[in-house]
Parts: C-alpha cells; structure tokens; sequence
C-alpha cells in the first residue's frame, strides 16, 4: 500500500485523473482508494497551509 502512495504522490497526474474517475487503481477496494486519495490531498492542504 505504500508503494502506491509513493507512487500517486510522486505522479500527481496520476492521481489527479483517479480523483476525476478517468483511472483505477486494479486490485484495491473502492474503500481504500478513497481513503488514499483523501489522505493525500488533506496531507497536502495541510502542509500548504502550514507554510504558507
């Protein structure tokens, strides 16, 4: 599973077309590919806002 966080955060275009439904993540539960995504985008207000 970290591998795949690896990878979206390193492949923002990626993850981007998860968000927008364009692409799936084969093998990991609708569940969790939620909860990846949701992770990472608050992770990355968070530090945004931290150091703005």
């Amino acid at each position: 599973m970290q591998e795949i966080v690896n990878f979206l955060i390193e492949n923002p275009d990626v993850l981007e077309k998860v968000v927008n439904g364009q692409a799936s993540l084969l093998g990991v539960d609708l569940d969790d590919v939620l909860g990846l995504v949701e992770g990472i985008l608050n992770d990355n207000k968070l530090l945004s806002t931290f150091w703005a």
